[in-house]
């Protein structure tokens, strides 16, 4: 993160006349605030905004940005020619590279020392080979066909050394673009994967060295991005699950009218741990090797959109914005189990149900493995499990189901990995959980107010007497009262 280098005008005058016999400013001398960033043969060396006085050169900037800071070292700012930073020496790679600056994106026809600087100025220092292209980016095409472009001006001479300036594409360079690479063609586009072209802020990176090893191209900043805004998409989340384990589960940006095959299909371009076959025809065959029929039965993939199964083919349910989709491998049917925890703080219980495959009926799962923290219980004939005691804390619990058919294809869909009950607390105004209600949870309140006791969530939950979002003095009067009977 940049930060702001701040200082007086007469002071800085004194700093740099002492540190590089640079001209003192006078003290009634405007500021102006400009950027500094120097960037090195591999990396970024500083990246800075500092307030110098008006009339300041690129080459005070760069002494100033010198002085402040332990981590860089720069030779020969004073004398209108930067020749080393941090040990990186001009020539080192043995041709015409060395170090060079940019004022604005633009490159200036003066030293550094000639240079005035004025306010909001953008300053890059940089380590290049000669000439360095600084790359232009173009996202005109970028929202609606996830391409991007680099150019740069390219300065050519003729005989007589007169300068000719023309607009490239900056070819072969490496773009990382969040987390994937890509290589520029031969126009100096990149097309996006459809695993990257989603609406947001994403970082864009570039890179290119000449064959002596100098940089042929200007990096951009560490903090450098670009913003898609893809229209007329919707967010869908889709979770695949095989017989024994969950396959896939995120969300996906996709265009809005597209069906559940298309979504299916998208998850399998991008993820390198799926492969689907069948979403194009219309009927899920095959996922991840599990072909439909692998238990000799009805068994195979189905699915189902907010916890309903269509009466019809993945290809005929158009999506809409925030569905979310399970395809899941069963025999058939497959329930797919709804869990009632109103009874759970109370008394423990999980009732599971499903509806049934035809009619209104909604039947008890019996005979279901449930994992309640990882500990196993089974469902009785109504459908229910009773949860220790000793489990039932106050908070998240992960809840998880599994049943098998006689073929041993799962009978029931499972939850989903990150799948979450809530346990209340058991006891009313039992601040202390002893069980008791006394004297004793006031004792706490108090000693806690006063900051001698330290109270768990749960206690500052329970300690909230008169519920009003805090526990304060007036919850202790509020729990004297109830203790001594004349409130409930």
């Amino acid at each position: 993160m940049k930060k702001t280098a701040k200082i007086i005008s007469a002071s800085l005058a004194t700093l740099l006349v002492s540190a590089s016999a640079v001209p003192a400013f006078a003290a009634e001398t405007k500021d102006i605030t400009v950027s500094l960033r120097i960037e090195g043969v591999d990396s970024c060396v500083l990246y800075d905004n500092y307030t110098i006085p008006q009339g300041s050169t690129a080459s005070d900037l760069i002494q100033y940005a010198d002085s402040l800071s332990d981590d860089v070292t720069v030779t020969g700012a004073e004398n209108n020619y930067i020749t080393d930073v941090n040990g990186e020496t001009a020539g080192k790679f043995g041709g015409w590279d060395g170090w060079q600056y940019i004022v604005n994106s633009v490159s200036p026809s003066v030293g550094v020392g000639d240079y005035t600087l004025s306010d909001n100025d953008t300053v890059v220092l940089y380590y290049g080979d000669f000439p360095c292209l600084v790359p232009q980016i173009d996202t005109s095409a970028l929202n609606s066909d996830g391409k991007i472009s680099f150019n740069a001006e390219s300065t050519t001479y003729d005989s007589d050394w007169n300068p000719s300036v023309s607009t490239v594409p900056v070819t072969d360079m490496t773009v990382t673009f969040d987390d994937s690479t890509y290589t520029t063609d031969e126009n100096g586009t990149i097309t996006l994967s459809k695993a990257d072209f989603t609406s947001g802020k994403h970082s864009v990176q570039v890179a290119k060295k000449n064959s002596n090893g100098a940089p042929a191209v200007l990096r951009y900043a560490d903090d450098f991005s670009v913003n898609i805004s893809r229209e007329n998409t919707i967010n869908v989340n889709l979770r695949i699950e095989g017989p024994e384990a969950c396959y896939y589960n995120d969300t996906l940006e996709i265009t809005s009218g597209s069906n559940v095959a298309e979504l299916i299909s998208l998850a399998d371009e991008i993820s390198d741990d799926l492969e689907v076959v069948g979403a194009d025809a219309g009927y899920i065959s095959e996922v991840n090797g599990i072909s439909a029929g692998s238990f000799g039965g009805w068994d195979g993939w189905y699915y189902a959109v907010n916890s309903v199964v269509p009466n019809f083919g993945v290809n005929d349910y158009t999506l809409s914005e925030s569905d979310n989709v399970v395809l899941y491998y069963g025999e058939y049917p497959c329930y797919l189990p709804i869990a009632d925890t109103s009874l759970l703080t109370t008394e423990g219980k999980i009732t599971f149900t499903a509806k049934a495959t035809f009619g209104d009926a909604v039947l008890p799962i019996d005979n279901m493995t449930v994992y309640f923290d990882g500990k196993e219980y089974t469902t009785d004939y109504n459908g229910v499990v009773v949860i220790d005691e000793n489990q039932l804390t106050f908070g998240d619990h992960s809840l998880q189901v599994e049943k098998y058919g006689y073929s041993g294809a799962p009978a029931v869909l499972r939850y989903a990995d990150d799948y979450r009950v809530f346990v209340d607390t058991k006891i009313i105004n039992d601040v202390n959980l002893d069980g008791e209600v006394d004297i004793n949870d006031v004792t706490l309140i108090q000693t806690s107010l006063g900051g001698d006791t330290v109270l768990t969530d749960e206690q500052k939950r329970i300690a909230d007497i008169d519920k009003d979002g805090k526990f304060d003095v007036n919850d202790v009067t509020k729990l004297q009262t109830i203790i001594s009977g004349q409130a409930e």
